[in-house]
């Protein structure tokens, strides 16, 4: 069976919804903070699960060097075509997070927009972490954007409506399985009278869970912060932002 995260089928279908004007204008405006939050002014930065480039783009503009790792071809096609219209350059690459590794090479690393989580096995995720903490330069960050348990608790809803500009409407069906550690999510994309399905789910950790995963990868956790601008986290914050450090 194929895992959906590599059904490029579902990319096509939803990523437009996933990938639009407004998620990409959102995504640039956070760099600046980002970058401050971590310190980082130069360097070379790894952005994994990069997708179509929200992230990765306005890293490169920023002055970086950019390497963009994901594995669907058809989400790093768009980030090829909206790297060339921009003039920029950073490197992309086909890869799986539990396989890509470069020693000791990025200043910073990081997993935007719950792009970490994917895994059915629990060994994946480690062997992910792993491979991070390995691409680190000494004194390098990885963060991890992730929509926390603590978070899910106070604000899932069993039935989430979404009208687009073009007329469609996506009704999101999502719940927490497995005693609260996965989130499963069913999408019904309504377009005129066609409806299009996808049922994806993917790994949920509490703020305790997630310090003790990064320091088991052999990473020391600085923060668990609800923004980018230093807000700890809690029950009330919308996302759950991990920095790490390589001692």
């Amino acid at each position: 069976m194929t895992d959906w995260y590599t059904d490029e089928d579902f990319w096509r279908k939803f990523g437009p919804l996933m990938f639009g004007d407004e998620q990409f204008s959102e995504a640039a405006a956070q760099v600046p903070a980002l970058l401050a939050r971590i310190g980082l002014e130069q360097g070379a930065a790894l952005d994994l699960g990069c997708g179509p480039g929200r992230h990765a783009l306005p890293l490169a503009r920023a002055g970086l060097g950019v390497t963009a790792v994901d594995t669907s071809p058809y989400l790093l096609d768009d980030l090829r075509r909206r790297a060339d219209e921009a003039g920029l350059t950073p490197e992309i690459v086909r890869a799986d997070m539990r396989e890509f590794v470069r020693p000791a090479a990025f200043d910073a690393v990081v997993v935007m927009w719950t792009s970490f989580g994917y895994f059915e096995k629990e060994a994946d995720h480690d062997r992910a972490l792993s491979n991070i903490a390995e691409s680190l330069k000494p004194g390098g960050i990885a963060v991890l954007d992730l929509l926390g348990l603590e978070t899910l608790c106070r604000t899932l809803e069993p039935v989430h409506l979404t009208e687009h500009a073009d007329g469609s409407l996506l009704v999101e069906r999502p719940v927490l399985i497995e005693h609260n550690t996965r989130l499963e999510n069913e999408w019904i994309l309504i377009r005129g009278d066609r409806a299009e399905r996808a049922t994806f789910s993917h790994r949920v950790w509490s703020a305790g869970e997630i310090a003790r995963l990064v320091e088991a990868a052999g990473l020391q956790l600085e923060a668990i912060d609800g923004d980018l601008e230093g807000t700890p986290y809690d029950f009330e914050s919308e996302r759950m932002y991990v920095f790490a450090r390589k001692s």
